[in-house]
């Protein structure tokens, strides 16, 4: 029971998930759609893009300039210690001799307050060289990566000084290819009746008329009536055919009677080689 409640739990989470994610993918579409629909959403993409690649540029170069700022206080606390441990040299240096002398000349209490001095010198020149070594390499870290920043930087800068350059080129490439594309469908014959014009609309009409009328006369030539009507125009034409036969023959009957011409000499004479 426990692990059908949360299958259910899982399944309701991953419905709301979809639904926002398809939600969240609408608005981006809805939006890509609108920044590159036509040359002012191409013109507010770049001028977008370039707030905020400024706005960004703005707080790496504040913050290259805190990280630089800290930089110069340790190179100065560097400049600061080198000059104690100067100055704490030529301590140590006159405690050596003092004390140097001092036993030299068996003044113990003397001895032991040079060498007191020089040891009180010496710690500090061994805490400064410590403190030296540390800062150095630090310095010597945080310049070597001022200097990939700052390389970053020049290129963010680059990047915008030539926004406007490209923002140029985009809105030349999107009306070429849209008028490209215009003039494609044109020659294509895809323009709509109120870009073909009114002559073009005259003569896609006749020619649809023209198309109508020859589909009617087939349709009329189709017609069992008609057809019938034919057929007995054509029996009339052939019966009075027959009768104009019969008639001819009857009268060259007629008339090889009166020329007393019989049928064999007509065939004899038809039988005669013509030359």
């Amino acid at each position: 029971m426990a692990e059908e409640k949360i299958g259910i739990f899982r399944a309701i989470l991953r419905y709301f998930r979809f639904w926002n994610w398809k939600k969240a993918r609408g608005i981006i579409k809805a939006a890509d759609r609108q920044f590159t629909g036509s040359v002012d959403g191409i013109s507010a993409a770049f001028d977008i893009q370039k707030d905020t690649m400024v706005t960004q540029f703005h707080g790496l170069r504040d913050a290259i300039a805190e990280v630089e700022t800290i930089l110069e206080d340790k190179r100065s606390r560097l400049e600061d210690l080198n000059k104690e441990e100067e100055d704490l040299l030529r301590r140590r240096e006159g405690a050596l001799a003092k004390a140097e002398e001092a036993k030299e000349a068996n003044k113990m209490k003397a001895y032991e307050k040079h060498a007191h001095a020089f040891e009180r010198f010496q710690v500090r020149i061994d805490e400064i060289e410590l403190t030296q070594a540390r800062l150095q390499q630090e310095v010597a870290d945080t310049s070597q990566t001022m200097e990939k920043y700052m390389l970053q930087l020049q290129d963010f800068q680059a990047e915008i000084e030539k926004m406007p350059q490209q923002k140029a080129e985009a809105i030349a490439d999107y009306v070429s290819s849209k008028k490209i594309i215009e003039l494609n469908d044109r020659l294509q014959g895809l323009e709509t009746s109120l870009d073909r014009g009114p002559i073009s609309a005259v003569l896609e009409t006749n020619k649809r008329l023209t198309a109508k009328a020859r589909i009617s006369e087939k349709l009329a030539k189709a017609d069992v009536k008609l057809q019938d009507k034919e057929y007995e125009k054509a029996g009339r034409e052939s019966t009075a055919r027959s009768k104009m036969e019969q008639m001819l023959a009857a009268r060259r009957v007629e008339k090889d009677k009166k020329t007393g011409v019989t049928k064999e000499k007509a065939k004899e004479k038809d039988d005669r080689p013509k030359i």
